[in-house]
């Protein structure tokens, strides 16, 4: 099968625009911006009324942001940009609650309902200037994971720790034959 220059020419075309997130603006919006204050005992409801949990796992922590959608618009134009060119830290501390799980009880997510707002500045990663995922992507810098709250990737495996006090059993001394 021979494949012509101008299909695969073609098919880049229609390809590039796509995200390389599998995420919209829409579905950012709907997992992570709320102008309503919150607490604690908002997020089971909240969470299960977006329905973020559908068709998955419960959502180990979900982080909304309080403020209007051209306020977290902004951090994408005027925020800090960082060294892969999509991820953008805020230059302000916004309103900001990390639903964490609890527990589930049957098909209801449960999310714990003492954590506390707090005010610090997002990480938000953008493209065509529009926010798709909260938090530093992959390739970002430890500065912006770091300023979020969460681990950046390690680039390198760690070796095992060697126990302390505990020496490898000798091999027992081959004798000669012969």
């Amino acid at each position: 099968m021979k494949i012509h220059q101008s299909t695969v020419i073609l098919l880049l075309v229609i390809c590039a625009p796509l995200s390389t997130y599998s995420q919209t603006y829409e579905a950012f919006k709907n997992k992570h911006v709320t102008q309503d204050k919150m607490t604690g005992k908002d997020c089971t409801a909240v969470i299960e009324n977006r329905r973020i949990n559908e068709n998955r796992e419960c959502k180990p922590i979900n982080t909304f942001i309080m403020a209007t959608e051209d306020e977290i618009k902004a951090v994408c134009k005027d925020g800090k940009p960082q060294e892969d060119g999509k991820t953008f830290i805020s230059n302000t501390e916004f309103d900001v609650i990390d639903c964490t799980f609890d527990i589930k009880e049957g098909d209801t997510c449960k999310y714990k309902d003492d954590v506390e707002q707090q005010k610090k500045p997002i990480t938000l990663t953008c493209e065509n200037g529009l926010p798709v995922h909260y938090g530093a992507s992959n390739k970002a810098p430890k500065e912006a994971a770091k300023k979020d709250g969460k681990k950046a990737p390690k680039k390198t495996p760690k070796k095992p720790a060697k126990k302390a006090g505990k020496k490898a059993p000798k091999k027992p001394a081959k004798k000669k034959t012969g």
